[in-house]
């Protein structure tokens, strides 16, 4: 019986908790917010950039990947790679230069990898910018080497960033292997 007791007055008081924190909560106003610009504070109200905008807020580079990987024309401005203009040979990438941290999440298949990652991994290498990828499938390093070989970078400058990495706890190595047992290639992820 005393049990009982015990908890219904550890449910009452519970009860009068909640009720509370729900008359408490109920005499907050978002009213403030309402008087302030869009942007500052507000969800849901930016309007889409208009072409003047997006010409002050991005520097235009023209995207010459081929020539980058040669060492010629390589980009000053650091940044991310946000969008772009034209197309083929006049493709022009519009560069936010303003913050450089990036979380993208997407759905499966959407282009994260190929139409934003890549694109962005290929000019931080161009523009000498430093950047950490994650890849939890391992798609990006087995996908990426063809382009670090296009750098001009050895395997050898490849593994043992990996090793580093490895062995500096940042990663976890898990090797792969075909039926018959031999060694196909190693899954590295980030602990």
């Amino acid at each position: 019986m005393e049990q009982i007791i015990a908890l219904l007055v550890v449910a009452g008081e519970a009860l009068l908790i909640m009720a509370a924190v729900t008359t408490l909560a109920g005499r907050a106003s978002l009213n403030g917010i309402k008087s302030r610009t869009v942007g500052d504070g507000q969800h849901g109200t930016a309007p889409w950039a208009t072409d003047r905008e997006v010409k002050t807020t991005y520097a235009h580079v023209p995207f010459r990947a081929a020539a980058w990987r040669t060492g010629k024309d390589r980009p000053t401005a650091q940044g991310l790679i946000l969008g772009s203009v034209g197309t083929g040979k006049n493709l022009t990438a519009l560069v936010d230069s303003d913050d450089v941290h990036c979380l993208m999440i997407g759905a499966s298949g959407v282009g994260k990898t190929a139409f934003f990652l890549y694109s962005n991994l290929e000019y931080a290498c161009a523009s000498g910018m430093s950047f950490l990828a994650l890849d939890t499938k391992g798609d990006l390093a087995r996908n990426y080497g063809a382009i670090a070989r296009e750098l001009r970078l050895s395997r050898s400058t490849v593994q043992r960033a990996l090793n580093d990495l490895y062995e500096s706890g940042f990663l976890e190595k898990q090797n792969r292997h075909r039926q018959n047992g031999s060694l196909t290639s190693n899954l590295f992820t980030v602990k």
